[in-house]
Formats: C-alpha cells, structure tokens, sequence
C-alpha cells in the first residue's frame, strides 16, 4: 500500500492542508488589524475560501479523466501559490477576499485530485484501510495548521507567515513533478453526458450519503466555530487548546484500525457505533464544567466524527465504478465542506435563545436524528452494496 506515489499523494495532500488551516486562523485577525475590518467581516474573509474551496472541487470532478490528475493537480498547486504571493499587493478588502476565493479554488483542485488519485494507488481489497491512512495526512495538517497559525502570529509578521505558505506550495509543485499517474486512472473512460451536465460534475448515488455527511458536518462546523467561546464561558481556555489536539490523535490511532474492520465488515460496523459516540461526545462537552469531562467529550467526538468521514468517504466510493471516482469525491467533499461552512451560520442564531451549552445538546440530537438518516441513505442496504460491482 505505501509506494511511492501513495506516499508523495499524501504528502502534497498534507502540505496543502495544513496551510489551508492554518490561513483560517490568520485570515481573520490579519483583516481586523490591517484593514480594521469587523468581526462579521473578517469571518467572511476567512469563509471565502472555503467558497473557492467548493467551486474548485465542483469544477474539478468532471473533468479528470478528460483532462488528465496531473496536469489539474499542478494547476491547482500552482493557482494557490499564486494566491499565496498575491497577500503581499492586496491592500483593501475586496482584493482580499479576491484572493481568498483564489486560494480556495486551488485547494479545491488539489483536494479533489489527491483524495480521488489515492483510490487508485491503493489495492481494492483495503480501500477502507487505504483511505484511513491516507486521511492521517488531512488529520495532523488539521492539528499543526491551526497549532502553527496561532503559534506564528505571536513572533510573526504576516507577510512572512504568507511567504511561508508560498514555499509550502513550491514544495508541493516540485513534489507534484515527479507523481506518476496510474495506468488505470489515465484508462479510465470519461463520462457520455453532455459538457456542461450536471452529471460531469456530481454523482447521484453518492448523493444521499452525502447528505447525512453534510448532517454530521453542520455539527463538526459548529464546534470548531464555537468550542473556544464555550470554554471561555466555563473558564477552561486553557484545556481548549489540547482539545483539537486530543481529537486529531485518537483518530490518528484509531482510523487505521477502523479502515481494516470496514474492509472485513463493511461500513455499518463503524459508522453506526462512530454516530453513537459523537451523540455521546456531544452530550458530554454539554454537561462537562471539568477539564477531564471537557478532555473526555473531545476524544469521543475524535473517535465519533473522525472515523465517520473516513468511513462515510470510502463508502461512497464503492457506490460507483473507477470511472466516476471523480465525481464521487467531488460529491463527497462538496456536501462535507458545505456543511462545516453553513452550521455556525445556521446554528449560530439559536445561541443568544439558548447558550452554548444547549447548543451542543442540540448537535448531539441532530447527530442522532443521523443514525436514522443513514440507515434510511445508506445503512440498509450496505450490505448489498460492498458485494456487488457497479455499473459506470
């Protein structure tokens, strides 16, 4: 499984990431301070590259197999380089929000192509297993970017953290040079609908599982978005910060083992259990006024959410053939990506009625209204699905 192209798809995977994240955290302060944009605007200049994000996988999954992984993976690298550079002559808001988008776009690509291009590299047999591994590299770029952006800005000016980012990217793009793309990849045949179907670019059958990864998502979004101003609240900022790090290492442990049972089982085997305990998870940060209970709720939401998508991901590859990966996981990421961006926005406005603490009561029975509504997409008929080979 680790060869050579597997392991440089998860490093450009992982250096990309990690930049990703760690732009979130200094897009927004870097706004207030240079252009003294409001909180509500410097939240938007941070989202919108996650828009960019959305529009960049929306493009990119109908065009693989007609264009070619590499040539779209370098020009994604190369669009977020730019970008990059572009930080240093943006001097007013509109311009930075251009470039945000920018950025989104070429990460976007590159998501796209790495999380479609490692099915591809590794054996049908551990595709479970493969993309658990694989997603480690999108787990620790979620720890240290976020971990880095803080970090950084204390001691940095934030032309060099942008300049940083830059060479993050010209690794990726020399890295990127060497990738040899798969014989069954560039073989693959290219989809018979018209050019600007919608069918080029999305994937029916992956639709109604992606909906409840979009359920589950509105959840993870809103914690991220809102776990910092609970912990204030409790007077627990200091164990906030160990939180996402606790999170990101219980999956780091468990996602390879949990990639075994799915290859054996399938993915009821993890994904039901993983939805109980992020209800569980939920439910424990809403009653937690400790650190070991707070502590406590982020390793069950690591154990819970993490091996959810991991799982959730592979499942929705084995809905399609090789020929519509693609668009699978443009499918996928798209309805993951909204999710995380549109549930502070949408759960947000419950929290001056009901205060964080009821909020991720409320997360834990919108994960629990999941359970049902994976059984109902996905759950009952898994069964059928692992065993049969689908048709293009």
């Amino acid at each position: 499984m680790f060869t050579r192209n597997f392991i440089i798809v998860a490093m450009i995977n992982f250096m990309v990431m990690m930049a990703y994240y760690l732009l979130f955290i200094v897009s927004g302060p870097y706004a207030h301070e240079s252009f003294n944009a409001s909180p509500s605007v410097a939240g938007l200049v941070a989202g919108l590259m996650l828009v960019g994000c959305l529009a960049g996988r929306f493009m990119t999954g109908g065009i693989l197999h007609t264009v070619g992984f590499k040539k779209i993976l370098i020009v994604g690298i190369v669009i977020y380089t730019i970008s990059m550079f572009l930080y240093h002559v943006a001097d007013n808001l509109p311009a930075l929000m251009g470039v945000r988008f920018l950025s989104g776009v070429g990460v976007g690509c590159v998501g796209t192509v790495t999380a479609t291009l490692v099915a591809y590299l590794i054996p049908p047999n551990q595709v479970g297993q493969g993309i658990g591994y694989f997603s480690l590299s999108t787990i620790l770029a979620l720890a240290l970017g976020p971990f880095l952006g803080m970090l950084l800005m204390q001691y940095l000016p934030f032309w060099l953290i942008f300049l940083l980012c830059s060479c993050f990217g010209m690794v990726s793009f020399l890295t990127a040079i060497t990738l040899k793309i798969p014989r069954s990849a560039t073989q693959e045949g290219a989809s018979d609908a018209p050019a600007l179907h919608l069918q080029n670019y999305l994937d029916y059958r992956v639709i109604p599982l992606a909906l409840v990864v979009l359920l589950v998502a509105v959840c993870y979004g809103s914690l991220q978005a809102f776990l910092s101003f609970y912990a204030r609240e409790l007077d627990l900022v200091h164990s906030a910060s160990f939180f996402f790090l606790l999170y990101a290492a219980v999956i780091f442990v468990s996602r390879p083992i949990a990639g075994k049972i799915f290859d054996r089982k399938g993915a009821n085997y993890i994904i039901y259990p993983a939805l109980m305990l992020t209800v569980c998870g939920f439910v424990l940060l809403g009653l937690t006024r400790t650190t070991p209970l707070f502590l406590l709720s982020g390793i069950l939401l690591g154990i819970g959410v993490g091996n959810f998508q991991s799982t959730a991901q592979a499942a929705s590859l084995k809905l399609v053939s090789k020929a519509r990966m693609g668009q699978a996981t443009s499918t996928f990421f798209i309805f993951l990506d909204l999710g995380i961006g549109i549930g502070p926005y949408l759960l947000g406005v419950f929290i001056p009625h009901i205060g964080y603490r009821n909020l991720f009561f409320l997360l834990a029975a919108i994960s629990a209204a999941c359970l049902l509504a994976y059984y109902a997409a996905h759950g009952r008929s898994e069964s059928y699905v692992i065993n049969q080979e689908c048709d293009p």
